[in-house]
């Protein structure tokens, strides 16, 4: 409705990591509610746009290609005729999506991004509103409302009362909204990302990592109050915000705001993916539905980066005695890291802490929370030799408490010894294993593995050991 946009992602995947993204805002569906057609400038533009998509994919070599239409042109007179149009410039069939299909795609977003996402969805387009229901990790209902930004925008203008009235007559006629309150919201498309980029902005976050960026309600309520008052020319936009996107900050803003009122959730949580995910994740199988897409996706950079292909299982292995206490969520996260725990090999050595520091903060991994990421981040900063009081590291450590940086520490220490042991190798791990007692840990070594041990390894043991507050012992036998 406001914007078409091309995603040609490296392969369908549970982890699905997109190698283009390029948008080009035609609001095709700009006054639709008045004229019944799709905006005249608007479908010209398209027009003009699409070929080069089309040129694109044949010239990348994109052998799977999936085409979908949402509210504008399933509401307009003329939208048959215009995807007939794109249909000859692509050469493929396209699929108009329903209301209710809508927002199971755009559902199916949020569960590829948080597998056990359980609360309220909700995808604003410049049509229409996709609101529905995730419950641990599965979608129950979805419903379509006419309130897409673009569409309040072209209708009513910038009349904040007359924009708060349609919205409130939209949501308050909606009886089963009430029914799904007080839950967790996921906010999805681009107009709420710019909101989210904005808060970051002004609160000073030390991240720019919008997937998984999470507001109290209150503060999401009244950060959006305060933007759906502003002029386009007092809006404090930043090159982190598209000029394209500012006219539909302050109505986005206000939608949400007036959501917040009737949904009473707890926290928002702005979610980078949406329905163009969620057609991806709706071709998998179960098995793939069901893998753990951070895993998943870690796993695929060692083994595409490692110098000597992944090893990260028996890595995490061979550290886990230095976690016996450990959940679920702390294991899956040292796994994470042990994937991760080479990457940084082909840097300078001045500079590999550092770098890999900065770049797992940057990656676009998912199901994983930022103070999880800034822990996965650290750790592995560590396993460098990275100065844990560096300064570069305090604001986004500001994410993290005391236990959360001696686990990074820990950990980080611990695949420096084994590294430093095996010369990269996980492989020759295997006759080698740590011993955490309450007052010594001990690296036991086969006696066939005695020729690894140098003065190097036992030192990085003397350092594991003091961290943890225990003596160390080498045990040969």
């Amino acid at each position: 409705s406001n914007s078409i946009r091309l995603v040609v992602y490296r392969s369908r995947s549970r982890a699905p990591v997109p190698i283009f993204n390029e948008r080009v805002i035609c609001a095709i569906g700009r006054g639709l509610d008045k004229t019944g057609h799709l905006d005249a400038k608007g479908v010209k533009q398209a027009l003009a746009s699409l070929p080069r998509y089309a040129a694109l994919t044949r010239a990348m070599g994109v052998e799977d290609l999936d085409i979908v239409a949402t509210a504008a042109t399933r509401d307009a007179a003329d939208g048959a005729e215009f995807l007939a149009t794109v249909e000859k410039i692509f050469g493929q069939p396209i699929s108009q999506l329903d209301g209710d299909e809508e927002a199971r795609l755009g559902a199916s977003g949020v569960i590829c991004g948080f597998p056990d996402a359980d609360g309220i969805g909700g995808d604003l387009g410049g049509g229409s509103l996709e609101l529905a229901n995730l419950d641990g990790g599965m979608f129950g209902t979805g419903h379509s409302l006419p309130i897409g930004h673009l569409r309040l925008l072209t209708d009513l203008g910038a009349k904040q009362k007359a924009l708060s009235k349609r919205i409130d007559n939209v949501l308050g006629s909606t009886d089963w909204l009430h029914d799904i309150s007080g839950r967790r919201f996921y906010a999805i498309g681009g107009a709420w990302r710019s909101i989210a980029r904005l808060h970051m902005i002004q609160a000073g976050y030390p991240l720019r990592v919008i997937h998984n960026y999470t507001l109290r309600a209150d503060r999401a309520a009244e950060f959006c109050k305060v933007i759906a008052g502003l002029s386009k020319a007092s809006l404090p936009l930043t090159e982190a915000v598209p000029a394209q996107r500012a006219v539909a900050l302050p109505v986005s803003a206000l939608v949400l705001q007036r959501l917040i009122k009737i949904l009473a959730p707890q926290e928002v949580v702005f979610s980078a993916l949406g329905i163009r995910e969620g057609v991806l994740f709706d071709r998998l199988s179960e098995p793939e539905k069901a893998a753990d897409p951070l895993l998943l996706a870690c796993g695929e950079i060692a083994a595409r980066e490692t110098r000597f292909g992944g090893g990260g299982n028996r890595l995490s292995e061979w550290v886990a005695p230095l976690f016996s206490e450990e959940n679920a969520a702390a294991q899956r996260l040292r796994i994470a890291v042990c994937f991760l725990a080479d990457i940084g090999w082909h840097e300078h050595p001045d500079y590999r802490a550092e770098q890999v520091y900065f770049r797992i903060l940057r990656l676009p991994l998912i199901a994983i929370s930022h103070v999880e990421k800034a822990k996965v981040a650290l750790a592995v900063y560590r396993r460098y030799g990275g100065d844990m009081d560096d300064h570069a590291l305090r604001a986004v450590n500001t994410l993290l408490d005391a236990e959360d940086i001696q686990w990074s520490r820990t950990l980080g220490d611990g695949l420096r010894l084994a590294e430093t042991l095996s010369g990269g190798k996980p492989e020759l791990l295997a006759g080698s294993g740590l011993q955490l007692g309450k007052r010594r840990l001990t690296l036991n070594i086969n006696p066939s593995m005695a020729d690894l041990v140098s003065d190097v390894v036992l030192t990085r043991l003397s350092q594991l050991a003091g961290q943890l507050e225990r003596k160390y012992r080498l045990d040969v036998k």
